[in-house]
């Protein structure tokens, strides 16, 4: 469809569209201009977020840090007593306890 044939089912002139056009190529695009030409074209505007990779891997990933992050601070207050502790088995423990039982807690900073 030409700029002119969209301009003319939404009722606007074709340098309308082309500056739509022009503000979507720009990143610069609202919503309302968006859902209005997709009715023009007899569409429907779906606004999605897809993740890069896996959920699953995204939770893991970030439960694995957050355990990292809390033992490294157990193991800080414990070497001050000579008592700290292996922390591989005890990152992994943690990272499974906070993916599955507190999941809220992952995307604490």
């Amino acid at each position: 469809m030409t700029q002119q044939q969209v301009a003319r089912r939404l009722g606007v002139t074709r340098q309308a569209i082309a500056s739509a056009e022009a503000a979507e190529l720009g990143d610069s695009i609202n919503m309302g201009r968006l859902r209005n030409l997709a009715d023009a074209l007899d569409c429907e505007l779906q606004y999605v977020l897809v993740p890069r990779r896996p959920l699953g891997d995204m939770i893991s990933d970030q439960a694995r840090k957050r355990a990292e992050q809390k033992l490294e601070r157990i193991n800080r207050s414990q070497a001050l007593e000579a008592s700290a502790v292996s922390t591989s088995e005890m990152i992994d423990d943690l990272a499974q306890e906070l993916e599955v039982n507190r999941p809220s807690e992952l995307w604490d900073e």
